[in-house]
This record gives C-alpha cells, sequence and structure tokens, in this order.
C-alpha cells in the first residue's frame, strides 16, 4: 500500500501549489501498486492525463473526497499524540509534587515525634534522680523510642532541599549532644542536673522544628499566611517551667567544666534562652 509524505501532502492541500500534479502522481503510484507493473515511460499514464484534462472537477472531488479527510485524519492524530503526552508530562509533575509532600509530611511528623520523646525524657527526669539507674533507664527507653523514627525520616531525604537536610542532622546534632550532656551529669553524679539539660535542649530543638516547618511551607501561599512563630511558643517550652536561676547558673559551671572548649557565645544563648520565659 502507498504511503502518502504526510507534510508535503498537507502543504500542498491548504496552500493549492501543484495540485494537478500532485494528484496525477498519487494516482500513478496507486495505480502501479494495485497492478505492481513498473511504468517504462510517461506514455504509459498518459490516458490518466487525458481524463484529469477533460474532466476538472475530479480533481477537486479526489482533494475533498480522499486526500483532504486523509490530511485531516493526520493531524488528528498527532495532536491526539501530542495531548496524551502533555497528559502524561502533568500527570508525572503532579504525582512528583504529591511524593514530595508526602516526604515533607513524614520528615515532620517523625521529627515532632521525636520532640514529645523528649518532653517524655524531661518528665521521667524532673522527679527524684538521685542514682545512676534514673538517668540511664530514662535514656535507654529514649532511645528505643526515637530509633524507629530514623528510618522514616533517611527514606524521605531524597527530594528534600538542601536548606531543610541541614536543618535535620543539626536537629540529630543536638539530640546527640542531650545524651552526651545526661551521660556527663550521671558519670559525674550530678543528677539533679539532668532535667535541666533536657530543658535547655528541649528550646533549641523546637526553634529548629519551627525553622523546618516554615521552610516547608514556604511555597504554599495560605498555609504561609497562618504560620506565625511567635504564637507557637508553647512549642519551645514542652518541658514546662524553666528551672531556677541557681541551678541554670550551676548548669553553666559544670558545662565549662566538663567542656572547656565551649564559647561564650554558646554560654550566652543558654542564659538568652532562660530569661525569655516568664
Amino acid at each position: 500500500m502507498y504511503i502518502f509524505d504526510d507534510i508535503y501532502l498537507l502543504e500542498a492541500i491548504t496552500q493549492n501549489i501543484h495540485m494537478k500534479e500532485i494528484v496525477v502522481d498519487t494516482l500513478k503510484n496507486v495505480v502501479k501498486a494495485g497492478t505492481n507493473l513498473k511504468p517504462q515511460t510517461a506514455n504509459d499514464y498518459h490516458w490518466l492525463e487525458i481524463i484529469l484534462k477533460n474532466n476538472p472537477g475530479l480533481i477537486t472531488i479526489i482533494i475533498t473526497g480522499l486526500l483532504l479527510p486523509i490530511g485531516l485524519v493526520w493531524i488528528n492524530n498527532r495532536n491526539t499524540r501530542k495531548l496524551k503526552e502533555l497528559e502524561k508530562q502533568l500527570d508525572e509533575k503532579y504525582k512528583g509534587k504529591e511524593i514530595i509532600k508526602d516526604q515533607e509530611k513524614a520528615i515532620y511528623s517523625s521529627l515532632s515525634k521525636i520532640l514529645f520523646d523528649v518532653q517524655q525524657l524531661h518528665v521521667s527526669l524532673s522527679g527524684s534522680c538521685v542514682d545512676k539507674n534514673c538517668i540511664e533507664q530514662a535514656l535507654s527507653k529514649f532511645d528505643i523510642s526515637i530509633t524507629k523514627y530514623h528510618e522514616e525520616i533517611s527514606n524521605n531525604l531524597l527530594y528534600m532541599p538542601s536548606q531543610i537536610i541541614d536543618s535535620i542532622y543539626k536537629f540529630y546534632s543536638k539530640i546527640s549532644d542531650l545524651k552526651i550532656s545526661l551521660k556527663e551529669f550521671n558519670d559525674t553524679k550530678n543528677f539533679e542536673m539532668a532535667h535541666v539539660s533536657v530543658y535547655m535542649y528541649s528550646t533549641q530543638l523546637a526553634d529548629i522544628l519551627m525553622d523546618i516547618q516554615e521552610t516547608l511551607i514556604a511555597q504554599d501561599e495560605t498555609l504561609r499566611k497562618n504560620f506565625d512563630k511567635t504564637h507557637q511558643q508553647m512549642m519551645k517550652y514542652c518541658c514546662g517551667k524553666k528551672p531556677p536561676r541557681e541551678l541554670l547558673e550551676k548548669y553553666i559551671e559544670l558545662i565549662k567544666q566538663l567542656k572547656p572548649s565551649t564559647k561564650q557565645e554558646d554560654i550566652d544563648e543558654l542564659i538568652a534562652m532562660w530569661e525569655w520565659e516568664v
């Protein structure tokens, strides 16, 4: 079966250039395909040219009845293919956004649960913590609880922007510092400092979590309008009332002893956090 040159055919139809020659050539090829004959001279199709010359309306009939519908079908098929490709691209783009949203929710949810566990850790250490068992047991329970969130967070980092990933590692760095601090107070038998340490670190963890939330919703105009850090201060103080000043001062002195490399600006930050809460 003869296959038409789509572009050449459509240009000829729309621009009406050399239409007669195109039709003649087309019919010649149709005849050749049907009869499986190879013409030897131009006179082999002289009878076809005579028919077309004596019947000029036949060209119009062939164009409107055969060539034009074929051209329209070709255009329609091409547009259908392009439409399907566009729908596929939009679908992939939409699914990609949904995947990112799901990952953002999973990460924020996991970090929030870790902050809740820090709050529970503070409760466990706020009573009569007078021996090593108190800190060790509370810390062991804390480790078991937060471990289940590690995989959830690591599995959803792929599409996160660098700023979010950096904040997540900063969050985990504070968790590590907290655990080290508790172990140091346990080893030096400063058990009454345990809940002070948890309180001070919890405010820093809450600040990081609010920064992550603010970054995640930055692209959503509605959520961004409804977000106000100043109305989330209770998250910073999830561990209840601040410790008395004398405990804070003792805490700072012990930090200087246990960590001589501690910078003064870090000490100033701790004092500022303590003084901020009424």
